[in-house]
């Protein structure tokens, strides 16, 4: 357990005040512990993943944070007679499944080359692109209620959405399998190079960002209505919108969660005043101002 916490070291966009505690569980047993004891007591908390889709208010955290990283990394393929299943934990990160997707000839996750962040974070954002959604690919998911209760949900179960997947209110995923197909590694590796390539031709990746701030609105990207306003390059504090793709904003080094915030608020009322069209925020944005 840590304490004061500067959040901005827990996230991709390096901004965030404070948490007051930060819990590390490192396995389902201990996590189970915590989060009954936080039930009896009434204490809310937060679960915590890479950080990657995530700001934080400049007044912090006063929940508790539960960050799963110090457990909940393995990978493994399933034996069996569906030797193309692969079941992931919930801290592991996506880049090291597609990795060891590619180690086993497995095809399916290529889509998903370049997307930072967790299995877990993954899910509960459905994460994906024009190539396809982690819903096209899971198999199923196990999670923890906030009873501590496991359960196991099926595919047909799970109410994926765009850039969401509904869970009860406090459930954790601790696990997922992925259902993919046997194909050719040279090919496996020349679809991810391909889609890497043009993520570093169109997306900024030298300053810290959280990637896409908004949904992208049914029929349109976000990014090009940013663009047709004119706001690529707009800034407020050291928060700026990126020139390369006008759905990123950019931490220029000592950027605040306000400044952020300002800069989307721009953003918001711009694009509506230009297309009147609301933009929703893909981002999460938690704690305190």
């Amino acid at each position: 357990m840590l304490t004061d916490q500067p959040m901005r070291e827990y996230t991709s966009f390096k901004i965030g005040g404070p948490a007051d505690v930060v819990v590390f569980p490192e396995d389902t047993e201990d996590l189970i512990g915590m989060i009954k004891y936080l039930g009896e007591e009434h204490i809310p908390y937060f679960i915590l993943g890479n950080g990657t889709n995530l700001l934080v208010r400049d007044g912090g955290i006063r929940d508790i944070v539960i960050n799963l990283s110090h457990g909940f990394r393995q990978i493994e393929l399933i034996k069996g007679n569906r030797s193309s299943m692969i079941l992931a934990e919930a801290s592991a990160l996506l880049v090291n499944l597609i990795r060891f997707s590619t180690d086993h000839n497995l095809s399916g996750l290529e889509f998903a080359a370049g997307i930072p962040g967790t299995i877990g974070g993954g899910l509960v954002m459905n994460a994906g692109g024009s190539l396809g959604e982690l819903k096209d690919v899971t198999n199923s998911i196990t999670t923890v209620s906030c009873n501590g209760e496991i359960a196991v949900k099926k595919r047909g179960d799970l109410r994926f959405s765009y850039r969401n997947l509904q869970l009860p209110q406090g459930s954790i995923i601790l696990s997922a399998t992925f259902a993919l197909k046997i194909g050719t590694q040279s090919r496996i590796k020349e679809k991810i190079q391909e889609i890497l390539t043009k993520k570093k031709e169109t997306q900024p990746l030298d300053l810290p960002n959280a990637g896409s701030i908004f949904k992208n609105p049914e029929g349109i990207s976000a990014g090009r209505l940013i663009d047709n306003a004119g706001l690529k390059g707009t800034q407020i504090g050291e928060a700026r919108v990126s020139e390369l793709h006008g759905n990123f904003i950019l931490n220029l080094g000592n950027a605040t969660a306000n400044d952020i915030l300002s800069l989307k608020g721009v953003i918001e009322e711009k694009v509506y005043q230009k297309t009147g069209v609301m933009l929703e925020p893909e981002i999460r944005i938690i704690g305190e101002n």
